[in-house]
């Protein structure tokens, strides 16, 4: 074994790795539990009987769904991959922007089965003002049902064609957020089958809202509670052996400086943002926004 890694055990105290830890693109969202996400899947797979006759009937053409796989996407990334030919249903979802991305290919084979054209190999292509009109009934069917099960109102139904009429997530303003729950359908329309992948907003946490559960006033037998409030500072940089090296009494200078943000938290919990400074003569935090978010300090 190797004198760094010798010291890097030594540093750690232990001789074995931690096992079982699991590999984590933090790049990608994740708000929901897998208990979560299995409950959303049985209610949306209790849904689509009632939604395959719907669209059936509608049609005049056998139609045949299941679910695929439910995930958490960043809206940018997802429109940042979407290429041309497109077919895209827009909409609006809790007054943020949504989307249903269809195959293009798929979907000119699946409006020509609709208006009785014979099965064949259909090719990606921009669809007539006719066709259009059919795709976003077919797949505003399909979206308000899903919808409907996750509690969420859609509306202001199009279909784009091309990567400019996407829109943005960031329409709504400072409220806006990239975060998308990820649906994915298969669809079957005679022999065409198909892909659709919805990206819905506005699915709520599964985490506690801290902030909905505490009282609106404090107790007064908690009045005279002390917690501990913790301001985090820059930290700094040292070699290994100097870290084996260190005693008590030793002096780490560190980098912070006045001025340099910082962040407040109580127990875990980020509590504000502030910035370093002096308050008669001492070490001092100016608050600028106050934001409890749970598991933040960490």
């Amino acid at each position: 074994m190797s004198e760094a890694a010798s010291a890097i055990q030594a540093v750690l105290g232990r001789r074995k790795p931690a096992q079982g830890v699991a590999v984590r693109d933090f790049k990608q969202p994740r708000r929901l539990s897998e208990k979560r996400l299995a409950a959303l899947r049985l209610a949306l797979e209790n849904a689509l009987p009632a939604l395959e006759k719907r669209l059936s009937d509608s049609n005049g053409v056998r139609v045949a769904l299941a679910l695929g796989a439910l995930g958490e996407a960043d809206a940018e990334a997802m429109l940042a991959g979407a290429t041309e030919p497109l077919c895209a249903l827009r909409f609006r979802c809790q007054k943020a922007l949504a989307w249903c991305l269809w195959e293009p290919a798929a979907a000119a084979g699946v409006v020509e089965t609709i208006l009785g054209a014979k099965s064949g190999v259909p090719a990606a292509r921009k669809l007539s003002p006719t066709e259009t009109r059919i795709a976003v009934l077919f797949l505003g069917e399909i979206v308000r049902a899903v919808a409907g099960v996750l509690a969420l109102a859609c509306s202001d139904f199009a279909l784009v064609q091309a990567q400019t009429e996407l829109g943005s997530w960031r329409e709504v303003g400072a409220e806006a957020e990239s975060y998308r729950f990820e649906v994915a359908l298969e669809v079957r329309l005679g022999d065409q089958p198909s892909t659709l992948r919805l990206y819905l907003p506005g699915l709520a946490s599964d985490e506690p809202d801290i902030r909905a559960s505490a009282p609106e006033t404090l107790p007064a037998h908690l009045e005279h509670v002390e917690v501990e409030l913790s301001a985090r500072l820059r930290g700094c940089e040292i070699s290994l052996d100097q870290l084996l090296a260190l005693e008590a009494g030793d002096v780490i200078p560190l980098e912070a400086r006045l001025g340099d943000p910082t962040t407040l938290s109580i127990e875990g919990l980020t509590l504000a943002q502030g910035r370093l400074g002096r308050h008669r003569g001492r070490l001092a935090v100016r608050i600028e926004r106050l934001s409890v978010q749970p598991g933040a300090a960490a």
